[in-house]
């Protein structure tokens, strides 16, 4: 009655707060009649949303009513949920949500004085930070539910759907995007997928399927015998491959992102004995990379041979040798050919002049702040004037929230990883092979979320920012899983034998 009475107030000075305010009110009216179950449905809900930023990119961020889109409506239920759960409370002792915190009272610092000149433009940069909750949430909700093992074999139920649309969606938005449906008020077409967010995930599956955890993940009774498990590892591969093609050819971010991740599989699991699972697959280091490298070396080789050039789109989305070599070398210094090479020393003119003005500038303390259109302040914006920010997120936090906001993003992630080692020693000391595989898989999905990261505006928006804290928010309940589960595994310690990689 009394959220009534201030929406119905609050509407005659501003009808679009008013909107939102009543949006709200509705929303927690809702969770509290169905308390009870509200956890389990602000996960469902998340796992809906996470799947159309993956299959649609951009275009499913445009589902909703600015300023309340899909993303925010889903952060409030999952945090409402979190709070009217008590589910949170599990977490209070973790050093890692301690930094976590405090990188969220930095970047809200940083706003705050934003908010009165720039207004929406400041909520809408504060969701590099924001977006955090997503981390706390999901943590707390998994822990509170016990689904995190539910939550890892949905992934992977997620991935043959993943791998079968992207190369047909991604061709789809080359050659039809200004003719595709678009959601109304925006200008993003229904599918608007980017390279770089396709490598990320394909460089999550692509560490899921080394480690051997779709055939682990599955219960005993329902595994694979090891003829079906090779064969589903072969199409897997072909598919993944295929999906691969576009963003490997046209995103430098993108074949780093998932060398990356594929080499940290590989060297946390070097030395692993090679051993048959329970149904007589063999679960050991040359017995997964194999197939990968294998189609890959095929594939090159086809390309070569047969002088394979295939157009999509712009130039620099040619499928070719050629374009993968221009790729490559252009990671690492010049190439030649004018497209990658300006678009590397824009970068790096711009992120130089953004460690000018805050580490040996005026904005060390303090950064620019969330609101401010840093394209245009620096004089990087480019010719459509839609540029917000740097490509690169590490640096956008440095210029907004100054040296201390990296320090606590730097300090934060430092904290995740090392606490992902820690426990993958500990569950490998036990021998926890599924843990050991999930903490590894966990290391190197992140790893690749932070290269992506480090070359585009991605964790800026909704279709990388969600998919990276969610992430984060699993990798913290896998660690306080863990924790939990110690005691148990010290009682009844199991022989070590190795693994899937």
């Amino acid at each position: 009655m009394l959220g009534a009475a201030a929406t119905g107030t609050l509407a005659v000075w501003n009808p679009l707060l008013a909107t939102v305010a009543a949006l709200l009110v509705f929303l927690v009216a809702a969770a509290l009649a169905v308390r009870v179950h509200l956890p389990r449905i602000a996960l469902g809900a998340l796992g809906v949303c996470l799947l159309g930023y993956a299959m649609l990119g951009r275009g499913f961020a445009y589902v909703g009513v600015a300023p309340l889109f899909v993303g925010e409506m889903t952060l409030a239920l999952c945090v409402l949920a979190a709070l009217l759960s008590f589910s949170g409370r599990t977490l209070i002792h973790s050093r890692i949500v301690a930094v976590l915190l405090a990188f969220l009272v930095i970047g809200l610092i940083a706003t705050l004085p934003q908010i009165g000149q720039y207004g929406i433009d400041a909520l809408r940069d504060a969701v590099l930070w924001g977006y955090g909750l997503f981390g706390l949430a999901v943590a707390a909700l998994l822990l509170h539910t016990g689904w995190l093992l539910k939550v890892a074999r949905t992934y992977v139920k997620f991935v043959p759907l993943f791998l079968i649309w992207t190369p047909l969606a991604i061709v789809v938005f080359e050659l039809y995007g200004p003719s595709l449906p678009r959601f109304p008020g925006s200008q993003a077409s229904l599918i608007d997928l980017k390279g770089g967010d396709v490598a990320v995930h394909l460089a999550g599956i692509a560490a899921l399927i080394i480690l051997g955890l779709p055939q682990v993940l599955r219960p005993v009774q329902e595994r694979l015998s090891a003829a079906a498990s090779q064969r589903q590892e072969w199409v897997w591969w072909a598919l993944w491959l295929a999906a691969a093609l576009i963003p490997v050819f046209r995103v430098r971010a993108g074949i780093l992102a998932i060398a990356v991740a594929v080499l940290i599989v590989l060297v946390m699991r070097l030395g692993a004995r090679t051993r048959s699972g329970p149904n007589g697959a063999s679960t050991g280091a040359g017995s997964r990379w194999g197939k990968p490298a294998l189609l890959v070396t095929l594939a090159l080789t086809a390309l070569l041979a047969f002088n394979v050039q295939v157009s999509v789109g712009e130039n620099r989305n040619t499928v070719s040798a050629e374009a993968l070599l221009l790729n490559v070398q252009s990671i690492a210094g010049q190439t030649g050919e004018g497209d990658r090479d300006g678009s590397r020393g824009w970068r790096l003119k711009w992120w130089t002049d953004i460690v000018n003005y805050t580490v040996n500038g005026p904005y060390f303390w303090t950064g620019k702040g969330y609101g401010v259109n840093l394209a245009d302040d620096d004089g990087y914006q480019l010719d459509g004037n839609s540029l917000r920010s740097p490509h690169n997120g590490h640096l956008n936090i440095l210029a907004r929230s100054g040296v201390p906001g990296l320090l606590a993003w730097a300090a934060l992630q430092l904290a995740f990883v090392a606490a992902l080692l820690r426990a993958h020693q500990l569950a490998k000391r036990a021998g926890q092979d599924l843990w050991v595989r999930l903490n590894i898989w966990v290391l190197a999905y992140w790893a690749a979320f932070m290269v992506n990261a480090s070359f585009d505006v991605y964790l800026e928006g909704p279709q990388g920012g969600i998919w990276f804290w969610c992430l984060f928010g699993f990798g913290l309940a896998l660690i306080e899983t863990q924790r939990r589960l110690r005691p148990q595994w010290e009682r009844t310690p199991q022989v070590w034998q190795g693994g899937a990689a």
